[in-house]
């Protein structure tokens, strides 16, 4: 299952650049578009997606250190160790780190995409993935390091939000957040001469093939991903895994007192 674990090998050995840096928020088609570009008509596999993370003890306990790193040099040496061996980046973490991916691979290109509605429909539909910051959430699935480290990744990226844009707790993942944001991303974008795509999946496969020299499918419907889905699916998962790992401690603990209280 998606974000519960996955087949993908990656070649740590590959240095090859990013070529594709997808900087819009998580909620804004990044499940579609990171299917767009590891397709065969675009070719940029693999594409860094949180879903690349999640399943991942090592991989999201280097993704930690980098969110809490405010060393630049540290901090980019950790995320080489994320984006080596992939080709292109959409959603989480990639998002959090897009100045910095910018001075990493200097020839990618990059693409602010949207969420359709804007952000009062970016607001709700992020609302969506809050159990991940809940007390609640990392009580239950305590056992599991994974779901820690989900826990614990959310709660560091809205403290390095609330630093970088001067967010209030009550601003984050607003309509607000989502503007600043995209503001964010094209300023640092304009610092260092660089064009961005604002892209929607409405647009199709014209814009982004157009931008990495490719010819659009012209009988291939766009790939549509329902995040939402998948996410509900992932959030009572989650939750039935922790509660069933919670019961299967409590009933070895039980066993071994009994055992030890016959001996």
């Amino acid at each position: 299952m998606r974000f519960i674990g996955d087949d993908l090998v990656i070649d740590r050995n590959d240095k090859s650049p990013l070529q594709v840096l997808c900087a819009g928020l998580p909620r804004c088609a990044t499940s579609s578009i990171q299917a767009a570009l590891e397709s065969q008509f675009v070719g940029l596999q693999p594409c860094m997606h949180m879903a690349y993370v999640v399943p991942h003890a090592d991989r999201s306990d280097i993704l930690l250190k980098a969110i809490q790193e405010r060393d630049v040099e540290k901090r980019r040496k950790l995320l080489y160790l994320i984006f080596d061996g992939f080709q292109a980046t959409a959603d989480f973490p990639g998002c959090a780190f897009i100045d910095d991916l910018m001075d990493m691979y200097p020839d990618a290109k990059i693409i602010l995409n949207k969420r359709p509605g804007g952000g009062e429909s970016w607001a709700k539909s992020i609302a969506i993935l809050s159990w991940a910051a809940t007390s609640t959430y990392y009580a239950i699935t305590f056992l599991w390091k994974t779901d820690r480290n989900l826990h614990n990744m959310w709660i560091a990226y809205m403290e390095i939000c609330r630093e970088k844009f001067g967010f209030t707790q009550e601003e984050l993942f607003t309509a607000k957040h989502y503007a600043v944001h995209n503001a964010w991303v094209h300023a640092e974008a304009a610092k260092r001469g660089r064009e961005v795509l604002e892209y929607e999946p409405v647009d199709g496969w014209g814009p982004i093939c157009g931008l990495v020299g490719k010819e659009a499918p012209k009988d291939e419907p766009f790939p549509h991903r329902n995040d939402a889905s998948e996410i509900r699916t992932l959030t009572k998962v989650l939750y039935a895994r922790g509660v069933v790992s919670w019961l299967v401690l409590a009933g070895v603990t039980y066993g071994a007192v009994r055992w030890l209280g016959i001996a």
